[in-house]
């Protein structure tokens, strides 16, 4: 259906804003993006357009407070081997097995 010319009372000539061609201006349709088209060029929107996300809720249900890091400020061993030690609390020269390295393993 194109542009027929003849005289209708309100109506005037204009063209489809995507194939070019001739029409009355009472037969365009407005499209979903805001151009007048004529009925071959006219579209519907795409439904992909209004799909909304879900809010993905991280958070768990319940929680508990963290526990305040405990230390211990003993000393355990007074040997003054090396990688055994304990800072302040080794005494120079002393040598003794505290039990956690194999009596192989180091020489006195």
């Amino acid at each position: 259906m194109g542009y027929r010319s003849r005289y209708d009372k309100g109506d005037w000539k204009t063209a489809c804003d995507s194939c070019g061609r001739l029409f009355k201006a009472s037969s365009l349709i407005k499209r979903w993006d805001g151009v007048m088209v004529c009925r071959d060029d006219w579209e519907p929107r795409q439904p992909q357009d209004f799909v909304k996300g879900v809010a993905d809720i991280q958070t768990p249900a319940w929680t508990r407070p963290e526990v305040p890091d405990t230390f211990s400020y003993g000393c355990t061993t007074t040997s003054a081997i090396a990688g055994v030690a304990i800072a302040s609390c080794a005494i120079s020269g002393n040598r003794t097995n505290p039990g956690r390295i194999p009596p192989s393993t180091f020489t006195v």
